[in-house]
Parts: structure tokens; sequence; C-alpha cells
């Protein structure tokens, strides 16, 4: 048996398009030897091949997407090759970019991607979802080759898809002020302001009622998902709202996901990042500041998000109404 001529050296890596084997000499004869697969409508890669193409490495030091599966990150690029006047958008831009999304909604499956107007070519490519949408200058960037919904557009994107609890905690995290440590930057993704300008611009867009809710009860301070969700939770039980960070005390170097400052009560949303032994002793020594102080400490935890913090809407309503 013959041994298959090698591919160009642009092919060697990642996943490529057929049109791009074509242009650069690859006969369709060539794409079905035994060392090509396929993985999908007009897409390719070599059988033997596990290398990252460049700049798709999930923790390239220059990307500013959040860490994401390399081969995810090359069927992208091959997908922008063979339709670059489209671009990554709703549940998909969020995913690359980080955000916070329900358990129900997969950023990787489907893939969206969408152009300023409709696109037989796209569509005929499965496991892609495409939009035609109304695009304004600025929504959407280029991120190591791949166009991509800025993340205030790809939660604008979601408004016709998401809760509003949902919706509402995405745009809590699109505002909340970064760790520049744990984050990679030091400037939060959007501000109420842009996220206001956005909507503003588009006035006949689906979802757009839900979205302009959402503005009115999205706050600054919301350090996770389940946080937004227990303050949304109080609230809907006709609880006050909650003041976000607060602190045990004037000038205190601690501070509480959610509380109560008259009625000295606090609440700790403890997540994952919680477990570890470091994290658990600083969280006593928190705790204890706020107890030193006369506060109340409630700890919630994932076993009551699941319960939609039914039991922990309970007690504070006893701690701030008495039995």
């Amino acid at each position: 048996m013959r041994t298959p001529r090698p591919l160009p050296e642009e092919l060697r890596s990642g996943i490529f398009p057929r049109s791009r084997a074509l242009a650069l000499g690859v006969s369709p004869n060539r794409l079905r030897a035994r060392d090509v697969e396929r993985v999908g409508r007009g897409l390719y890669r070599l059988a033997s091949s596990d290398a990252r193409p460049a700049g798709c490495g999930a923790a390239a030091e220059d990307s500013r997407f959040a860490p994401v599966d390399a081969d995810l990150l090359s069927l992208l690029h091959a997908l922008q090759q063979q339709c670059p006047d489209m671009w990554f958008s709703h549940a998909t831009a969020a995913h690359l970019w980080g955000l916070p999304l329900p358990p129900w909604l997969d950023g990787t499956r489907p893939l969206h991607v969408s152009r300023a107007e409709s696109s037989s070519s796209t569509d005929r490519i499965p496991g892609l979802v495409a939009h035609a949408v109304v695009v304004e200058d600025g929504e959407v960037v280029d991120v190591d080759g791949l166009q991509v919904s800025r993340p205030g557009r790809a939660c604008f994107d979601l408004m016709g898809m998401l809760p509003l609890h949902d919706l509402v905690a995405l745009g809590d995290q699109l505002i909340r002020r970064p760790n520049p440590a744990l984050d990679g930057r030091e400037q939060p993704w959007e501000t109420p302001a842009s996220l206001r300008t956005l909507v503003g611009d588009h006035r006949k867009t689906r979802g757009i009622v839900a979205g302009r809710e959402a503005l009115e009860l999205i706050r600054e301070g919301a350090d996770s998902r389940p946080e937004t969700l227990l303050r949304l939770a109080l609230v809907d039980a006709g609880l006050p709202e909650p003041r976000l960070q607060v602190r045990p005390c004037p000038g205190s170097p601690w501070s509480g996901d959610l509380g109560y400052e008259e009625e000295k009560v606090v609440l700790q949303y403890e997540g994952e990042g919680h477990f570890s032994a470091a994290q658990q002793a600083s969280d006593r020594t928190r705790d204890a500041a706020f107890r030193d102080d006369g506060w109340t400490v409630v700890t919630v935890n994932v076993e009551d998000l699941r319960d939609r913090f039914r039991r922990v809407v309970r007690r504070v309503d006893r701690l701030l109404h008495g039995p």
C-alpha cells in the first residue's frame, strides 16, 4: 500500500476545513486516506495528530479566554476558517469567556454562531445553531483568531433563553470587580452603563423585556452565581434586599457575602473554593470576627442551592422578624 503524501505543514495540527486543504493543493482523494480523520461535515484532522494548533492552547499566556478544552478551540478555529464572516455567540461565547451558565445550558453543544444576515453555509454544518442578528460596532471582538461576541453581547444574546434569575446572575458577574490574581484581569467585563447602552441599542429583540427587567436587578458585589440566586430568593420571599459585601465593623478586613447590617445577620455562601484547609481556616477567622461583633452567621452551601434556599429563607425570616 502506498504511503500517503504528507499534508502541508499548516494542516498537521488540529482540525482543518476541506476548503483550506483544497486551497493548499490537497486533492479530495488525499482527504480519504487512512491517516486523515473526518470529524464533521467538511472538517478533518490527521488521525494520529494530538498537537494543538498555534494560539489554541487552553493555557496560552496571551489568551483572554477562560481555560477551554484544546480540542474545542481547534474545532472553533477550523469553523472560523470555513465561515470567516460568522462569529461565536450565545452560550458558546459565554463558555469561552468563562461566564456562569445554569447546569442545563451547555456552552459546547450545540455550538452557537451568529451572522449579520442569514447564511445557508452555516445552516448546513451539523452541530451549529446559526442566528441572524443585528450587531453594532464593538459587540464582536477578535480573540486569539476567533470572532466572538463580547461578554456583554453574549449575555444579551441569551436574554431570550435564560430565566430572569439566571440572566441577573450572569449580569452580576459581568460587572463584578475581578481579583487579578485569580481572574487574570483588573477590570470588569462590563459596567451597568455599558449594559444599558447595549440593551438600548436593540429595541426589537427577542427577550428585550426580560433584559430590561434584569438591568434593574443587577448589583455589583456578588462573587458567584449562587450568591445572586440567594439574594433574589430572599427578595422573592418578601424579605428586604440584603446588602452585598458587608463588614462586621468599619475598617474590618473581613467581609460577608450578603447581610443585614441593622439586624446584624450575615450570610456566607461556601462553594467548592471553600473546601481547602487553608480556606476553611480563613473562613473560621472571618466568621469569628462577625460573631465577636454580635452578628449571627448563616452558612449556606450547595445543598441549600438545590433546595432553592427555602430553609435559608425561613431562617433569615425568623432572624429578622422573630419566631
